[in-house]
């Protein structure tokens, strides 16, 4: 069955197939860290925004899963909880590697 938010009758229907069939796949949402040390937040899980690729992924945290029936929808505020305390090895511009102990890759 697909999530509320895709049921035609229901009140909160949001009118988009693509979201809707992301919804149906067993995907995990996910907090991905950009080749360019950029940390984004993927719905999906496919780390689009990552346009020159994706270094690692992990789990979105549970508010962010879209799947999850406490799912908050709100891209910005996953993106901000995928950057807040998550300790993470950025890639600087001349390609060398360093620890960020907040994942903020500053």
């Amino acid at each position: 069955e697909a999530p509320l938010k895709c049921q035609a009758r229901s009140s909160g229907f949001i009118d988009d197939s693509a979201e809707c069939t992301a919804s149906c796949k067993d995907e995990r949402s996910m907090c991905c860290l950009c080749g360019d040390g950029h940390v984004v937040y993927s719905r999906t899980g496919s780390c689009k925004k990552c346009n020159g690729g994706t270094d690692r992924s992990v789990d979105a945290p549970a508010k962010c899963q879209a799947r999850s029936s406490g799912f908050i929808d709100d891209s910005a505020e996953c993106t901000a909880s995928c950057r807040d305390g998550r300790s993470t090895c950025c890639q600087c511009g001349d390609g060398e590697m360093v620890y960020s102990r907040t994942g903020s890759c500053k």
